[in-house]
């Protein structure tokens, strides 16, 4: 997947996942910040690059195949979806484009125009839903006024972002067209791995037992957010004297159709401190997190470490068929919409 500005000169890239490294062999670092031509090495004249071209300029989606070079200069082919992503005022703010390689005997016919917009549909909604928070996050950066919010932090709050689309890459799409599914287990994991790796201190152990939960991505990604401000609070707090230190990051499916988010440290606890109730910009959007969740945080702090629990109701349910697939059924907590039956990857040991 790439995002791409059009507000900007030349509506360079702003956002590439692992999956284009992978097929690419383009770095983000290479990418970000150019306009996706350079994809095409010197096969400029396409009509597929013309049809791109009326689609920007006319602001639709568009599905073609493309004729793409890698960074070591092989070829392929590579059947690009993009759309724009509007904001609440209906203006253009980015446009996502879906890549997928493709043989040389395969062409556009094999997707019916149905599918494509399916995929661009359902890409586009998540993208729109979690720009909207990065852009939010960037809004409330830019009133506070607190040297310890740095740009570091903001593009690691991005960052979290990022690693949901990289579990949607983990397991195959079900062919029933909902995109709005993930393995919450799995996307935590990703968060708490790659908090700790950005910390960089080794003499910190990080220790990580989440089960495997499936959510709808927005909950998945405010989940997901939290648990990133909690774990990079704790590793800033939790261990100041100290040359080391453990923290535990545990997600488990309660009794009561509950989730818990469970970050617990052996560090010097944070004294008389009301964090979040009172705190920086990292606290405000813990609290608000947790009330979009719809979810009831505890933090238990002593001399001996802090316990910081998330208590956030299931709002979906799973059971495994009769056919050993995992599918969602009607939550208690959503009695109001119907939730489609959707095979889920894992076995019924995993639940």
């Amino acid at each position: 997947m790439v995002i791409a500005d059009p507000n900007r000169d030349d509506c360079p890239i702003v956002y590439v996942n692992r999956a284009f490294t992978e097929v690419t062999g383009y770095s983000p670092t290479f990418a970000v910040g150019k306009n996706c031509r350079f994809l095409q090495g010197d096969q400029r004249d396409q009509e597929a690059r013309r049809q791109l071209r009326r689609a920007i300029d006319n602001e639709e989606n568009c599905t073609t195949d493309i004729v793409n070079f890698r960074a070591d200069g092989t070829r392929f082919l590579n059947r690009l979806m993009i759309g724009p992503v509007r904001d609440d005022a209906g203006n253009v703010f980015a446009f996502v484009g879906v890549q997928t390689e493709l043989s040389e005997a395969q062409t556009t016919e094999s997707m019916t125009a149905d599918e494509a917009k399916d995929v661009l549909r359902e890409t586009q909604h998540r993208v729109k839903n979690h720009l909207g928070m990065v852009a939010s996050m960037i809004r409330l950066q830019s009133q506070a006024n607190d040297p310890v919010e740095t740009y570091d932090i903001l593009a690691r709050r991005v960052e979290a972002l990022s690693l949901l689309y990289d579990e949607f890459s983990s397991h195959e799409v079900p062919k029933t067209g909902r995109y709005d599914v993930v393995s919450a287990g799995g996307y935590i994991s990703r968060v708490a791995s790659t908090v700790g790796a950005l910390d960089g201190r080794k003499s910190i152990r990080l220790n990580v037992d989440t089960e495997a939960v499936y959510m709808r991505t927005n909950d998945a990604a405010a989940l997901g957010l939290l648990a990133s401000e909690i774990l990079s609070n704790t590793l800033r707090h939790a261990f100041k004297g100290r040359s080391e230190g453990m923290v535990e990051v545990r997600m488990q499916a309660m009794t009561g159709n509950n989730i818990r988010l469970t970050i617990a440290d052996d560090g010097v606890g944070m004294g008389d401190s009301e964090w979040p109730k009172e705190g920086n910009l990292g606290a405000r959007i813990v609290r608000g997190l947790v009330g979009r969740l719809d979810g009831e945080l505890n933090v238990n702090t002593a001399k001996s470490g802090t316990t910081v629990t998330v208590d956030v109701p299931y709002r979906l349910a799973t059971i495994v068929d009769d056919n050993g697939e995992r599918r969602i059924v009607e939550s208690p907590f959503n009695t109001k919409e119907m939730i489609e039956d959707v095979p889920q990857p894992g076995r019924s040991e995993d639940w």
